[in-house]
């Protein structure tokens, strides 16, 4: 699996603009896929205290690290050789990035002892989310998609600014973005992204009745309030120290309409 994931990665283009990141179709082999798939629960199945929902619709289950449900599908294999998967292509993934990380990490950081985890989440008919960035401790953020349903909306849209700021804005008006990609999420399929403070990404309404399954896997830099813990994860992370440039919460409207989606 992992000499596969390796190729897939290695022969992918890398996008600079609007920011850095690449797609890779086909991440896992197909037996690989089907047995995680196996394994995975259901929307309904997924149940307990320490599940986390990050917007008032609760359309979309979280579960970190520390979670019952997580630790519980921890010991299926299938499950395991994945995160272990995603654990072992961090060098592959920083030599991709390298020359970007080169350019919007400050120098101090660039070199930082960076630490992994994932989560596991299932939407379900009706989840959607406008455009944002995430945690500011994330140096890179991966999405993979284990089992969607790619006809029925929930497309990963990858915005551009139409002026640079002195400032980003964590939730931006949508006045100031415009369209430069749009990908449709299918079975086997994984976004790698650049978490610089311009990486906007939003995702359409998503209305199939099949549940959406997916990773959600990060390299970051070291920090206290890390976003494993749930506590830490509901309050997000906005401080700026790692990267070139400034970001912060330019309003407190935007930030809850994006929380009650």
């Amino acid at each position: 699996m992992l000499k596969h994931a390796v190729k897939q990665i290695e022969k992918s283009k890398l996008n600079v603009k609007p920011f850095p990141y690449f797609k890779v179709d086909n991440l896992i082999p197909a037996k690989n896929l089907q047995n995680l798939n196996k394994t995975l629960p259901s929307f309904k199945e997924v149940a307990g205290n320490d599940i986390l929902f990050q917007s008032a619709s609760q359309t979309k289950k979280t579960m970190l690290p520390s979670s019952a449900v997580y630790k519980k599908l921890k010991k299926n294999k299938n499950f395991k050789n994945l995160n272990l998967l995603f654990k072992k292509l961090k060098p592959v993934v920083l030599k991709k990035f390298d020359q970007s990380i080169k350019k919007y990490v400050k120098r101090k950081y660039q070199k930082s002892k960076l630490s992994y985890h994932s989560t596991f989440n299932v939407m379900r008919k009706g989840y959607v989310k406008s455009a944002h960035i995430d945690r500011r401790d994330h140096l890179v953020h991966v999405l993979f998609y284990p089992s969607s349903d790619s006809t029925k909306g929930g497309k990963i849209r990858i915005m551009k600014l139409k002026k640079n700021k002195k400032t980003y804005d964590v939730f931006p008006s949508k006045r100031d973005l415009r369209l430069a990609s749009s990908y449709s999420v299918k079975n086997n399929f994984c976004l790698f992204t650049l978490n610089v403070p311009w990486s906007y990404h939003e995702v359409s309404k998503y209305y199939g009745k099949k549940d959406r399954k997916y990773f959600y896997a990060v390299y970051d830099f070291p920090i206290e309030e890390v976003g494993s813990n749930i506590k830490n994860r509901k309050k997000g992370f906005n401080k700026n120290p790692f990267w070139t440039s400034k970001v912060s919460v330019k309003s407190k409207k935007r930030k809850k309409t994006f929380f009650s989606e």
